[in-house]
Order: structure tokens, then C-alpha cells, then sequence
């Protein structure tokens, strides 16, 4: 074995394993576009099933965006699982009328069929557990994306290790990303290394794409004042979460002083509330959001300001906000429910 391969593996044991995210006996669904870093990803996972004790089955969409591309993707795809003696879904959702019925971007369209065709795919394999090749390059772009969007500390701590599929509840399905302190480049050199010849993404290359224009604008720009940007930002994450972690215990010794959960919704007491700190305030919030639908997905800083803000509003109005989720003041609570 490549002593870089060994490294490599040896690497991706060990975060899985710190982070439990392959319990024994899962049934692992591997997520594969046929781009570099699902491909690596797909093939070091097949030679760490034994030690994982795990078993693969390999799920790839076909978003019919790009015509014989496309195509092409999944008979690589189907060759590569083969290769490996994995079993494989293949299965074709249009994005582009997906896209129009829920007034979403392209990007949000492709990226939400994605997501809950793999929750499909798992839930016919009667399993929890869904990997995808995330790596600590899109870590940057993304802490970069909502960095520009506007986002608070929990937003610009990036992807986490694990996380919930928001729309089968907060514990339902368990999407993990292996590779999330792997570079593009070791994905590609692994490739490179097994004569595996990975599928180009030409979307990816797309200039009005908000990823594509911070990898290939404002990185190599950010690089210019900082040529370790990617060391910089990947730390400021890793403290955020510190902080994060420190700020969600003092939520969780006040929630059950401000909080009611009744049947589908909370109720947030009005005095105790206004008490707390702001960063409390936020935080209990989004807490609130996450346990009600599931995730903060489409719940954005602004969304958050106004619900805290809401709660000096006369009694009788109501907030409307993103995912059908609405705020009611009323006399001495606050009620959040998803419509």
C-alpha cells in the first residue's frame, strides 16, 4: 500500500471513529456524484467496511441537468460500484420543474432532491446513515458563502461531522461527512494513485454560482493577503464550535425556566425571556427552531433577530417566517409553530 493511501485511511478511521459516526452494524448509504471526493470517498470506505463493520450500498441522482453528461455520470458511477462489488441506486429526478413548483434557486433545487432521495434510498435499506464526500475545501467555501450571506457564530462554524436530514425529524436520518478534514487535492491524488478517473462536474465551472465565484475568485484573492486563508478560516470554525458548545450548556439550564413544549409547538415566556442576554436569546431560538422542523435550514440570522426582536410586539401579532413557521404573541408567552 501507498504510504500516502495508508496515511490517508488511517486518518479517516480515526475521524470516524472520534466522532462515532459509522455505529457497528450500519448499513451505510454512500452518496456518489462520480466527482473526485465521493469517488475517493466511496473507495476508502470500501476498504474500511471490515474494520467499521459496516456494509455499503452506493446511491447516486441524476439531476438531468446536463443531458449526456449526466448519463454518463451514472454509468460511471455504476461501473465504479460494480468494480467494487457494492450494490447500487441509480435514479433520475428532474430538478429543473422541482425548482419551479418551490420558487428555489438551481443550486438549492438540485441540492434539496439530492438529499431526500438518499433519505429514500436509506429508508428502503431500513437504515440511518448516509455519507457524502464533503470535504475541508467546501469547509472554506462554506463558512466563506455564509460569511457573505450574513450569518451568526453557529452558521460560520461550517459543516459538522454529522447532522440531521431536516425532513424526517431531528433523528431520523444521520448524514455524515468522513472526509471533512480531507483536502481536494489528497482526493484527487487518491484517484490519480488508483487509476480511478473520476467524472468533471462542467457546473462547476459556472461563474454565476456563488460557490463557484468563491473558488474561483475570492479564494485565490484571499490568498493574495493570507496564502494559509484555509488554515485561518478552518481554525476561527473550530473555536466558534468551542464557544458554541459553551453557550448551548447555559441554554440548556435555562430552557426548562423559559420554555413549554406542548403538542406541535413551544411557548416561550415573555418575561423570562426579554432577561437573558441577547446571545442567550438567540441561541435558545434557534434551539427552539431546530426541535420544531427539524434543522435551521432556510433560517438565516435575520430570521432569528426578527423572532427575538418580536417579543415587545402587542399581543395578537403574528410573525410569519420561512419553512411555514409562525410566531403568535400573546399575553404572557410567545408561541412558535410550524403551520
Amino acid at each position: 500500500m501507498h504510504s500516502q493511501d495508508k496515511r490517508l485511511l488511517e486518518a479517516v478511521l480515526a475521524f470516524i471513529r472520534q466522532h462515532d459516526l459509522v455505529p457497528a452494524g450500519t448499513t451505510l448509504v454512500v452518496g456518489v456524484s462520480g466527482g473526485p471526493d465521493s469517488v475517493c470517498l466511496l473507495h476508502l470506505l470500501a476498504q474500511l467496511h471490515g474494520a467499521l463493520e459496516s456494509s455499503l450500498h452506493v446511491a447516486h441522482l441524476n439531476h438531468m441537468l446536463r443531458g449526456a453528461e449526466s448519463d454518463d455520470d451514472a454509468e460511471y458511477v455504476t461501473k465504479v460500484a460494480n468494480g467494487l462489488g457494492l450494490d447500487v441506486t441509480v435514479e433520475r429526478r428532474e430538478v429543473r420543474s422541482y425548482r419551479a413548483r418551490h420558487h428555489l434557486s438551481l443550486e438549492d433545487a438540485a441540492r434539496r432532491l439530492r438529499y431526500q432521495f438518499l433519505a429514500d434510498v436509506a429508508d428502503r435499506l431500513g437504515t440511518d446513515v448516509v455519507a457524502v464526500g464533503h470535504t475541508a475545501d467546501d469547509q472554506v467555501e462554506t463558512i466563506l458563502m455564509r460569511l457573505v450571506r450574513g450569518a451568526g457564530a453557529k452558521g460560520l462554524q461550517g459543516m459538522q461531522p454529522v447532522t440531521a436530514w431536516p425532513s424526517l425529524g431531528p433523528s431520523s436520518l444521520r448524514v455524515i461527512r468522513p472526509l471533512l478534514m480531507v483536502s481536494r487535492k489528497e482526493t484527487e491524488a487518491y484517484c490519480r494513485r488508483h487509476g480511478l478517473e473520476p467524472r468533471v462536474d462542467s457546473s462547476n465551472l459556472l461563474p454565476h454560482q456563488l460557490r463557484n465565484r468563491i473558488r474561483h475568485e475570492l479564494l485565490p484573492l484571499l490568498r493574495s493577503y493570507n496564502p494559509r486563508i484555509h488554515e485561518a478560516l478552518l481554525r476561527t470554525a473550530d473555536a466558534l464550535s468551542g464557544e458554541q458548545s459553551f453557550v448551548e450548556e447555559h441554554v440548556s439550564r435555562v430552557w426548562c425556566e423559559v420554555v413549554v413544549e406542548t403538542e406541535g409547538a413551544f411557548l416561550v415566556d415573555k418575561k423570562r425571556f426579554v432577561m437573558l442576554h441577547p446571545a442567550l436569546q438567540r441561541h435558545l431560538l434557534r434551539e427552539v427552531v431546530e426541535r420544531l422542523l427539524g434543522s435551521l435550514e432556510d433560517v438565516e440570522w435575520k430570521h432569528i433577530e426578527r423572532m427575538r426582536t418580536s417579543f415587545d410586539l402587542r399581543t395578537g401579532k403574528r410573525v410569519i417566517l420561512p419553512r411555514k413557521l409562525v410566531l403568535c404573541v400573546e399575553k404572557e408567552k410567545c408561541r412558535l409553530a410550524a403551520g
